[in-house]
């Protein structure tokens, strides 16, 4: 297992975890207010949340899922939790889809996910949730596109969109399902909003509202995306689906 946790600024750390199997890797944040720590995507494994423990002392822990997706949010047992939070959507696809998945990846790789425990939000939200964290505040908005249930988190006091898979370098993966015009209309409006100043998504560079325009040029764009010459192999399939989606009026 290869999982990194990197300060990013007071009281932040960013952490990732690489998957050179699958060629991708995922990024998530732990977030330590005065009264509250936040644990943004418990990622795959309860051992990838580890290191975060000694930083977490004896703060209470909220765990937050941009989303449910198995890379996300299978790492959460790792974790001395208070509460949970995710979309309304969220919480339902811990009844179907995410054991499904779970149950998959331990037939192909016995022993490897067996400390896997799926644990669904103890509180959901559709529109908006806002926690207050001691000194800093997490407000949370749904925004689906990726998938339904998919959310952002607004730090307001630091400027910083934690983005989850609703942004994407060097670009975004739809699924069958993706309401894509949602996802335009959403990441649209905080392209304008003047609060942030640092865009945090789970893949790809961190930056600023360059990252919003490239994943919306691309979504706007399909099925005719201009995309990059030396895509690799996974960004090359994914490209290849979201067009086949989108072509077949998905």
């Amino acid at each position: 297992m290869m999982t990194t946790v990197q300060p990013y600024q007071p009281g932040i750390w960013l952490t990732e975890r690489v998957f050179p199997d699958e060629g991708f890797a995922v990024r998530g944040a732990l977030i330590l207010g005065s009264v509250r720590a936040v644990v943004w995507d418990s990622l795959a494994h309860p051992q990838d949340m580890q290191p975060l423990l000694p930083l977490i002392g004896s703060r209470p822990v909220t765990v937050v899922y941009s989303h449910a997706d198995w890379d996300h949010a299978w790492g959460t047992a790792g974790l001395p939790y208070e509460q949970v939070i995710g979309h309304a959507v969220c919480r339902q696809r811990f009844a179907s889809d995410v054991p499904a998945t779970l149950q998959t990846k331990q037939a192909e790789q016995p022993g490897v996910w067996d400390a896997v425990q799926l644990i669904p939000p103890t509180i959901v939200f559709e529109e908006r949730y806002t926690l207050d964290l001691g000194d800093v505040t997490l407000e949370l908005h749904s925004l689906p596109g990726h998938t339904y249930d998919c959310i952002v988190g607004l730090l307001p006091e630091r400027g910083i969109l934690l983005a989850g898979d609703t942004v994407e370098t060097p670009l975004p993966v739809l699924e069958p399902d993706s309401p894509r015009q949602h996802w335009i209309d959403g990441l649209a409006a905080w392209q304008t909003d003047p609060r942030v100043r640092r865009v945090i998504p789970a893949h790809g560079p961190i930056g600023g509202f360059e990252l919003i325009e490239a994943t919306l040029t691309y979504l706007r764009d399909l099925p005719h995306s201009t995309v990059p010459d030396n895509l690799d192999a996974f960004y090359r399939e994914t490209h290849a689906m979201n067009v086949a989606y989108v072509e077949r009026g998905f």
